[in-house]
């Protein structure tokens, strides 16, 4: 498979356009969820609910902790328009984290008062994280060269290996550990035989003093630390906003009970489906935004946020419509009559993804701006108001009133956002125009250029020829007895005649 993908490794792959790398990449995110939905269905007809408990669980614990040790790295990276740090500083730094993330995750599990068999399955989905992560950097540099498919190509690879290996594993031990571990042997075969080849070969064909060329020599740890304290608020903001979607679950469960929440969590698919749809646009579009600000013109960049938000809208729009006119028949389709009587909240859940979609273009423009160390409080921000807006609404409106919250907390990030994006291009614009002369800077280069280069029909003294502007060593001005003129009169007294 790969061998056939890299015929020559000498030629290094053109990049592609916003709309293809957005094609692929949306194609490997819904293989992805297919698979691992596929996942959860095995462990339903095969296993037990409690098994299906683990596996939930177990992603629930280690996904924070992997995505606060990632740092957001693959994003920084693909946006390092200005090539800061090398290939080498970034995985690097994946590195590390991923070793943090491992002891984290085993603290958890052994502080966490689990049963053993519990804290292997644990364990066991921290290392199947760790793997991917370490394919994620490596999507960062194909981003970084403008091949984003290639990256997309691995996610939809990943998912049925994944798959298969986790299927293989459960179906002939029956045990989740062992099924999680297949299910990271199949990630594990997609880096070694896919990522890594691709990764090789972008490193070979780059010139001998590039970024890319230098990665063999690893990343100093003074740039690491660097990119670290970079990257750092991008870590802080992975953990409220992978808490995001628990929170209304959690005050779901906690006032109106587990029943009301396996009647929301199911709706609420359709607002993170919407909003995955946006967030594969923001990935195919990340490297080319920071470019665009970083070397192109500031109408260019504009130009490409417009266009990301009026996507966004129009996603979140057919979201909305398709709600009102069809929800109903397709929620009883797909889950039954008890659902198709909760189109209201649908309706709800659509129009507040279309307000997310709209900020999470907005987030990714923040990335490529650089403006990275809002987004914490921005997000923190999101999650307090949001957990704020539940405790209140859902005791009084029940589980529109979780929508409801939902939308209002997405409005209020979105205006952050919006806020973020245009204070940073206004910075940009003041620090681009030339600067602005005082009277007195005014009054003194005008009195350096009348002594300079004074017209020899006002002086009656003097060279007839001005110096050059491009002379390294113009001619002093001298009076009629010889002496040289003082440039600035009023500084070293009257010049003399």
């Amino acid at each position: 498979m790969a061998g056939a993908c890299l015929a020559d490794a000498s030629v290094t792959p053109a990049p592609l356009s916003v709309r293809r790398g957005f094609a692929w990449t949306l194609a490997g995110y819904l293989a992805l969820m297919l698979c691992q939905w596929g996942m959860l269905e095995i462990l339903v007809r095969f296993g037990s609910k409690e098994q299906a408990g683990q596996f939930a669980l177990a992603l629930t614990i280690t996904t924070p902790i992997v995505l606060f040790t990632s740092m957001g790295l693959r994003r920084v990276y693909a946006t390092d328009a200005k090539a800061e740090f090398r290939f080498g500083d970034y995985f690097g730094l994946r590195i590390f984290g991923n070793v943090a993330a491992l002891g984290f995750v085993a603290l958890v599990a052994w502080a966490g008062g689990f049963r053993a068999e519990l804290a292997f399955v644990i364990l066991a989905m921290g290392m199947a994280k760790v793997v991917e992560a370490t394919g994620d950097i490596l999507h960062g540099l194909y981003q970084h060269r403008g091949r984003i498919d290639i990256g997309a190509r691995a996610t939809l690879f990943r998912g049925p290996f994944a798959l298969a290996g986790f299927a293989a594993a459960f179906l002939v031990t029956r045990d989740v550990f062992w099924g999680i571990v297949g299910m990271g042997a199949g990630g594990l075969a997609i880096l070694i035989s896919y990522e890594w080849l691709w990764t090789s070969r972008f490193l070979r064909a780059s010139s001998p003093d590039s970024d890319q060329a230098r990665a063999g020599r690893g990343g100093s740890f003074r740039a690491m630390a660097c990119l670290s304290r970079v990257a750092l608020p991008l870590g802080l903001v992975a953990l409220p906003t992978s808490l995001r979607g628990s929170i209304p679950v959690w005050v779901i469960a906690a006032v109106l009970g587990e029943g009301a929440v396996g009647l929301f969590v199911p709706l609420a698919y359709f607002h993170a489906a919407s909003n995955r749809i946006v967030s594969a646009l923001g990935e195919a579009a990340a490297a080319r935004l920071a470019a665009r600000f970083v070397a192109g013109p500031e109408a260019d960049f504009r130009r490409l946020i417009a266009r990301m938000l009026a996507v966004a809208a129009a996603i979140g729009a057919v979201g909305v419509v398709g709600a009102l006119v069809a929800g109903r028949p397709l929620l009883r389709l797909l889950y039954g009559a008890e659902y198709a009587g909760e189109n209201r909240v649908l309706v709800i859940l659509m129009a507040a993804a279309c307000v997310a979609n709209l900020q999470t273009a907005l987030d990714y423009a923040m990335t490529s701006l650089r403006n990275l160390r809002i987004q914490p409080y921005l997000y923190v921000g999101g999650a307090l108001l949001l957990l704020l807006l539940c405790v209140v609404l859902v005791p009084w409106a029940g589980l529109p009133g979780a929508a409801l919250a939902l939308g209002i907390a997405s409005t209020g990030e979105l205006i952050a956002s919006g806020g973020a994006v245009a204070w940073s291009l206004r910075r940009r614009r003041v620090a681009s125009s030339p600067p602005t002369l005082g009277a007195h800077d005014v009054l003194s280069s005008g009195a350096d250029r009348a002594l300079r280069f004074e017209e020899p029909w006002r002086s009656g003294f003097g060279d007839l020829t001005p110096p050059s502007l491009a002379d390294p060593a113009p001619r002093v001005q001298r009076d009629v007895h010889g002496v040289p003129c003082a440039r600035y009169p009023t500084e070293r007294g009257p010049m003399r005649h």
